[in-house]
């Protein structure tokens, strides 16, 4: 058999593989913003899933999971790698109570698939950004969101989630990326592949320890008014009216103040590469200079 026939084979064979295998999918929501679906694979008849499906998961939960999700982004004019969170809060608002009820809905065979657009945080300007990605429960409390793309830059014709076409690279086998995810709590970790190589954009959370983590947390400190009596009415015994105390929060501000540095440098280069004009500049910088206190 010649090498032409052979590769004529091997062609044939990979197209009747994709001709063969595609993903039915079932809207749950569609909104301008957003989309949520539940997805199975066919192949002639529904391909057999191990999902731990239907799940039922408190809101709470994946509120605090989507919320602790940070990546690191890829190095950019600054040659600075940031860590950014994943969901902004809107989209936890919007997403998260969906996906809860598509666990509880979809059956053994079925994932969630979601795109979530947003407007991102740029360092000056806002910029369009999209988010793509599934989840689904792999084994008894062991959650796993993977991602196709994590706040990509949405093209000019990409207006709407509701007009959104899903990448059509494998989610669950993507191995390299130019944003990876940072495993910063201690019950979520990033999937590992047999090879022991981790995959980049596809972590599994623990529910458990997620339960333990949201029952041991401390809660914030606020501003507290408390009613303390005045020292003559506690040497006499004597009704007097109660003093107003209220007790201050002592906020750092480190971490404006960097971000502020960085964006003020930022600034300075686009200056310097007459990226924008002297007056873009100034009307910038005062901007920034005046949220330092």
């Amino acid at each position: 058999m010649n090498r032409t026939v052979i590769l004529l084979i091997i062609t044939a064979f990979f197209l009747s593989a994709c001709t063969n295998t595609n993903w039915v999918r079932t809207n749950v929501d569609k909104q301008r913003d957003f989309i949520v679906t539940l997805e199975q694979q066919e192949e002639g008849v529904i391909a057999r899933q191990q999902y731990e499906h239907p799940y039922e998961i408190d809101l709470v939960n994946l509120e605090k999971l989507m919320g602790d999700l940070i990546y690191i982004k890829k190095a950019g004019m600054m040659n600075k790698k940031k860590q950014n969170p994943v969901f902004q809060a809107v989209e936890i608002d919007r997403l998260a109570p969906l996906l809860v009820d598509s666990l509880a809905k979809a059956d053994a065979n079925q994932r969630i698939r979601f795109a979530s657009f947003n407007l991102g945080n740029a360092l000056l300007f806002s910029d369009s950004r999209k988010t793509e990605g599934v989840i689904f429960v792999s084994s008894p409390g062991r959650l796993n969101i993977a991602f196709n793309y994590i706040n990509s830059t949405r093209q000019p014709s990409e207006t709407s989630a509701s007009d959104h076409i899903y990448s059509n690279v494998n989610t669950l086998q993507i191995q390299t990326s130019d944003n990876t995810i940072l495993p910063s709590v201690p019950y979520a970790e990033l999937h590992e592949f047999e090879s022991g190589k981790q995959a980049p954009m596809w972590v599994v959370a623990d529910l458990e320890r997620l339960e333990e983590a949201i029952s041991t947390a401390t809660l914030p400190i606020v501003k507290v008014t408390k009613e303390v009596p005045p020292v003559d009415s506690v040497k006499t015994g004597t009704i007097a009216t109660p003093v107003m105390i209220t007790e201050q929060t002592h906020v750092p501000d480190n971490l404006l103040e960097e971000e502020i540095k960085d964006k003020l440098m930022f600034l300075k280069e686009l200056l310097n590469d007459e990226l924008i004009t002297e007056k873009d500049y100034n009307t910038k910088k005062n901007e920034l200079l005046d949220k330092i206190d």
